[in-house]
């Protein structure tokens, strides 16, 4: 099959296999699929098929051919990989041109490369992956959550900008990290997220919040901290041995 690429496709890194393609293969929304590009064999890829048909994850494929609107891909599906033919004659891009004005002596390679930073592992975050990845800081323990959240009691609403915490009227000695809302109840609840739970107190009063989202509870003194604390490890480590759900 084909598929003419549009301007969105460019844009959101991804194609439209239409809805013929998805009956025909029985492909499922929200899984994510391997995909190959030929002419590029060893590049390991992958996207997510949301309802309209569309998949993401496709980076290389514009950063490497010179493709336009209107130029078509052939797409084919084998033992559960989507194959990706770009047109013939399309050589491959130039380099992207730099978002701002290069000084003479301005030197664009990544900050890994010129600062010689050291080559280890790094193990990358995918709500399919949690099982082999650890997060590092605050901002990971949003990541974890937001592919466990289904299973807690609670569902992310929005940061707690301080627009928001103004206009609400909230007041507290330090401005919390978001607001979830109660899955059953429908309420709206201030939340803050730590990874480690017995880092809570140092700069928060249990009184003025009513979740603490963090990636190990290790307080044991639980008379700091606010009435729900949910720690994504044990959560996580659950799931895995019980076999309830696949990451």
């Amino acid at each position: 099959m084909k598929t003419t690429i549009r301007q969105s496709y460019i844009d959101l890194k991804g194609i439209n296999l239409g809805a013929a393609f998805v009956r025909k293969h029985n492909l499922q929304f929200g899984q994510k699929y391997a995909m190959t590009i030929d002419g590029l064999p060893d590049v390991e890829i992958n996207g997510t098929l949301d309802r309209s048909g569309f998949i993401g994850g496709l980076s290389v494929l514009y950063r490497t051919f010179d493709l336009c609107v209107e130029d078509t891909l052939g797409i084919g599906y084998d033992d559960s990989v989507i194959r990706i033919t770009p047109p013939q004659g399309k050589g491959r891009t130039q380099p992207a041109e730099p978002d701002h004005v290069l000084e003479a002596d301005e030197d664009t390679r990544p900050v890994f490369e010129r600062q010689r930073l050291r080559h280890i592992h790094i193990e990358p975050y995918a709500p399919g992956n949690l099982s082999n990845w650890v997060p590092q800081t605050e901002a990971d323990v949003y990541m974890v959550f937001g592919a466990l959240s289904e299973y807690t009691d609670y569902r992310y609403c929005c940061g707690a900008s301080q627009i928001l915490i103004d206009q609400l009227g909230y007041r507290a000695n330090t401005k919390p990290d978001a607001f979830l809302i109660d899955r059953a109840t429908g309420q709206y609840l201030v939340a803050e997220f730590k990874m480690n739970s017995k880092d809570f107190s140092s700069n928060h009063k249990k009184e003025e919040l009513d979740v603490l989202i963090c990636w190990e509870d290790d307080d044991t003194d639980r008379t700091q901290l606010p009435p729900h604390v949910i720690g994504l490890r044990s959560l996580l480590e659950k799931a895995l041995k019980e076999g309830e759900i696949d990451l």
